[in-house]
């Protein structure tokens, strides 16, 4: 069975998170009180509807109460927001996601219970200014105010070991999750060369770090920089 969700509020935020679900397979919902955004996500989605997110009825005509999360991401109302969010919890879904756009309104949507407040602006910054400040950081993912998941350049000195002489729990203090390595196909027309990366998988002691490899790891900012020093 498919999941369903209910995604409330179509601006860019809204309607890339509507088509991605839709696109991986999931029974969407689209609602937005524009009738030309709906008529925009219409064939992309399982059902589109223009209505009040803020009228208990009208959601449960739809049958949201059913789905298996509601993402809210109405904008710039945030009334509409904190009462959107209430309906939704008293209606029993089992996960309710709202939009924020300041920490006030991130504290607020906590205090009501929503379970969990995506703040997209201030965590593309963070994302943006700890690349800028790092050239060695190709991305990296916050969990939280300590810890971040990272893709960096193999260091110079783990090239040509095994992750077992590296040893980065205990000598760097953080876990490898995988390895994206790159890889030359050649294109059999033109004859030039084409760098691809691959994943690598579940990387085992004996696996070699090469000198193109990208590391995905999980640890404090202090333990990753010493690494990068």
């Amino acid at each position: 069975m498919n999941k369903k969700f209910v995604v409330i509020g179509l601006g860019d935020f809204g309607m890339s998170v509507a088509t991605n679900l839709a696109a991986k397979g999931a029974d969407v919902i689209a609602i937005d009180q524009d009738m030309e955004v709906i008529e925009e996500v219409k064939d992309k989605v399982v059902y589109a509807a223009r209505l009040d997110s803020t009228d208990e009825r009208a959601l449960k005509s739809l049958g949201i109460d059913k789905v298996d999360a509601a993402i809210i991401s109405i904008g710039t109302n945030f009334e509409d927001t904190v009462l959107s969010s209430v309906l939704l919890l008293q209606m029993g879904i089992k996960k309710v996601i709202a939009r924020a756009s300041s920490k006030i309104q991130e504290k607020i949507l906590k205090k009501l219970g929503v379970h969990q407040v995506i703040t997209p602006e201030f965590e593309i910054a963070g994302r943006v200014a700890n690349n800028l400040m790092n050239e060695d950081i190709i991305d990296s993912i916050a969990l939280d105010e300590h810890y971040n998941i990272v893709q960096i350049f193999a260091p110079k000195i783990f090239i040509g070991k095994t992750l077992q002489e590296i040893d980065l729990r205990i000598k760097y203090n953080l876990n490898l999750i995988t390895i994206k390595r790159q890889y030359s196909v050649k294109n059999e027309e033109t004859g030039e060369d084409t760098i691809k990366e691959r994943i690598y998988g579940v990387p085992t002691s004996g696996t070699v770090i090469e000198g193109n490899d990208i590391l995905v790891v999980l640890g404090k900012d202090k333990d990753i920089q010493k690494i990068l020093e």
